[in-house]
């Protein structure tokens, strides 16, 4: 599987997974901005960018402080980071907040 293909298969993955949680979801294919998904409820607007990786070490930093000065969404949006690693989901950023949380979903 080349990167490119393990990489949109989590996008269709994270896709399903807001879908199951009740949200309105697109993704942006082919997509070389901010973000690969923007998810919708009656509630809020998420925009994630989403990435993976098989690598023992990684680093976002570049798009981690792209994403963190992106400004003029609306007040009740959330911006995140999510990385697949190792079949693993991890948020590495959350609207602001960096975390570091495991989720096995």
């Amino acid at each position: 599987m080349s990167n490119k293909s393990y990489g949109l298969s989590y996008e269709r993955k994270r896709k399903k997974q807001l879908e199951k949680e009740g949200y309105h979801v697109s993704r942006c294919r082919g997509s070389f901005g901010l973000f690969d998904i923007i998810a919708i409820n009656n509630k809020e607007i998420i925009f994630e960018s989403i990435k993976s990786t098989k690598q023992k070490y990684f680093s976002f930093k570049e798009e981690l402080k792209k994403i963190r000065e992106f400004e003029g969404m609306p007040p009740f949006s959330i911006k995140r980071i999510i990385l697949f690693h190792k079949g693993k989901i991890k948020i590495l950023y959350d609207s602001g907040l960096l975390v570091y949380q495991n989720e096995n979903r």
